[in-house]
This record gives C-alpha cells, sequence and structure tokens, in this order.
C-alpha cells in the first residue's frame, strides 16, 4: 500500500452531520462536514487517551471525542480541552493529522500523503462526467483481496474469455492482434491500446490504485462506446471498496442503466471467486516467480510503477506495522507535518 495518492473515502452523500469512519491504507479515519458544508478528513484517533473520534459528535464545526471531550476543527488541531481552566494554554502537540479533501464524481477523495500540493498527483478523470449524450453510473462494492491484484485484474483483457462466459468470447481472441498491442506511458501510469477493424480496446492504471478499461464498437449494425473506471480503496492488505464507474453514449435512459448494473455485478461475481483465491496474495514483484507472456505487459508495466514508487519512498512497511500496530498507534503523514514537527502519533513505517 502507498501513500501521497488521492483515495476514495466514501460518497458524498454518506458524509452529513454525523461523524463517518473510513478505512484505508490499514489506518482509520474520520470523515464530516464542517457549517459551509467542507468535507473533512482527520485521522480517527484521539492523542489524549486512543478514543475513536468517529464515534464522537460534531460541536461548533470540531469533533469531539466521546472519551474525554477534547475537541479537533478541520484543520486537526485541538481547540478545546474541558479540563482545562483559566488561563492554560492548550499543548502545541495537540493535533491530529488532517488530509486534503476533494469532491468529484459523487465522491470524497482524500490525499493520503505529506506532498505539497503542485506535487501532488491527479485525480483520474472521468472525461464523460457530465457530458451530454453520455450516461454515467456508479457500483459500489468490496473484495476481500489486495488492491494490486484487483487492479491488474482491470488490466487483463485475455481473462475474459475465460471467466466471463457470459460476455461471449469464448475463442474470439485473435493472438496476433493481442501481440499486436501497443504499451503507452504517463507521468503517473500507463495503457494497452488495441485497435482493430470492429474494436478499439485500452487498458490503463493512473497511479497504483486508479483503472480504466475503453472500449468502442464498430460492428455495421452497431457502434458505440463503454468506458469503465475504478477507483479502489485498500482498506487494508487484504481487502478493497472499489468504485466503479460506467459510461457509455447508447441506449441512454433509467432502464439500461438498471441492466447493465446487474450485467456489471453479474460480471463482478464471476471475477470475485477468481481474484480472492489468487496467491500469494500479493502481486510478485521478481520476474521467477510467475511465466509472464507478452500479452502480459501492462501487468508488468504496472508493477515498474509500483516499484518507481517504493524507491521514492512511499510503501508502507506492513510487516514493521504488523509488529508494533497492537501497541501503538500510526497515521499517515499529512502536509502539515512538513510545517511542524514533534507530533504525539508516529507515522506509519515506510520502506525506504
Amino acid at each position: 500500500m502507498y501513500i501521497n495518492f488521492w483515495y476514495p473515502m466514501a460518497l458524498s452523500t454518506e458524509v452529513q452531520e454525523s461523524p463517518v469512519r473510513s478505512q484505508a491504507l490499514g489506518q482509520r479515519f474520520v470523515l464530516f462536514r464542517d457549517s459551509d458544508g467542507q468535507a473533512r478528513c482527520l485521522a480517527d484517533t484521539c492523542i489524549h487517551r486512543g478514543g475513536s473520534l468517529s464515534a464522537g459528535k460534531l460541536q461548533d464545526d470540531r469533533i469531539a471525542c466521546p472519551y474525554h471531550g477534547w475537541q479537533y476543527n478541520g484543520e486537526g488541531k485541538c481547540s478545546h480541552i474541558p479540563t482545562l481552566r483559566g488561563k492554560k494554554v492548550i499543548p502545541s502537540r495537540a493535533r491530529v493529522d488532517s488530509y486534503p479533501v476533494v469532491e468529484r464524481y459523487g465522491i470524497v477523495f482524500a490525499f493520503l500523503g505529506d506532498l505539497p500540493e503542485q506535487e501532488r498527483p491527479p485525480i483520474m478523470e472521468i472525461k464523460q462526467w457530465d457530458q451530454e449524450g453520455w450516461s454515467v453510473t456508479n457500483l459500489v462494492y468490496d473484495w476481500h483481496a489486495s488492491f494490486e491484484r484487483v487492479i491488474e485484474n482491470g488490466l487483463d483483457a485475455t481473462h475474459t474469455e475465460f471467466v466471463h462466459p457470459s460476455a461471449g468470447l469464448q475463442g474470439g481472441f485473435d493472438p496476433d492482434e493481442i501481440l499486436a498491442e501497443r504499451l503507452v506511458t504517463s507521468d503517473w501510469g500507463s495503457a494497452m491500446q488495441t485497435d482493430t477493424d470492429k474494436v478499439k480496446i485500452e487498458h490503463g492504471h493512473h497511479g497504483p490504485s486508479h483503472q480504466w478499461t475503453f472500449l468502442t464498437f464498430n460492428m455495421g449494425n452497431f457502434s458505440g462506446s463503454f468506458m469503465f473506471y475504478s477507483f479502489v480503496r485498500p482498506i487494508d492488505a487484504h481487502s478493497v471498496t472499489r468504485y466503479l464507474f460506467n459510461a457509455r453514449d447508447f441506449q441512454l435512459g433509467d432502464e439500461m442503466d438498471k441492466q447493465l448494473a446487474e450485467t456489471t455485478l453479474a460480471f463482478e461475481k464471476e471475477d470475485r471467486p477468481v481474484i480472492e483465491d489468487m496467491r500469494p496474495l500479493f502481486s510478485p514483484r521478481d520476474t521467477k516467480s510467475e511465466l509472464l507472456l507478452p500479452e502480459d505487459e501492462i501487468v508488468t508495466s504496472y508493477r515498474r510503477g509500483l516499484d518507481e514508487w517504493q524507491a521514492k519512498g512511499w510503501q508502507i512497511d506492513l510487516h514493521a506495522l504488523r509488529e508494533q500496530e497492537e501497541r501503538k498507534v500510526f497515521a499517515i503523514p499529512s502536509p502539515a507535518r512538513r510545517e511542524h514537527s514533534n507530533w504525539v502519533v508516529d507515522t506509519v513505517p515506510l520502506i525506504r
């Protein structure tokens, strides 16, 4: 799991007047809205005695810990301690991490990392969002699998023939077309493109946990485009929540939205047991423990990206985290840690 990327923390409709708990990268967070309607995201643990802020209440744009009533504002700074009286000053260390938040596509995204704004990777763009002539729907579901396996499944075109019989593609892949695929790269990801007379396909990833699939058909009596956008939140090392958007430019309307949602969920039910049963849990990072073929080049490219982000010091050290987390609370580093020192809670251990 990696810091310094945008992660979907909840649907915008889920973040209202009461605090909401969300879990990502093995850590807990609390989401809430202030009186201006701005969504906020803080580390969930009170630095006094470890109370869960998401179990507390909102008071004057501050979230109050249910244990001793310490109150934290949207910037994570403690601004009220009930037991302090008179002129006693709140300690400067009384703060929790606060994370940048952006609402887009009906989702509350949080930037879980400490990069300054100008250095942060962008959120994957859904170009068809709110565009005339397009219908965009969203499905949300959980898988008990590592985020790497989930993203690689979305990048893998050739599994469709075997995992999704309802797609009607048995024996439909032409090896010459697969070998004619073209790998393209960008600042934060890569994609595999296939262009034939009948269909254009593109599978790609943006960062470690955003993934897309584009399908454009031209088959005489039918032409149109499917666009799939997947935002994955690693809950922990073993499970994810996936926000899957479907965009199309044909057969618009609620009835077709419903039918496509049912079809997509049917595909999800076919993928799930295969992905959840894969071993090892995490995608191998060496070149010897799997026998990869030319059509797996996009998977290899994705893993190279993971290696690059590890080299930047952004990968969480899961082994070190497991050894200490029963006795110690950690936090994903926030941008404020570049401005302030002497925090109560240490940041998660990273592979350096």
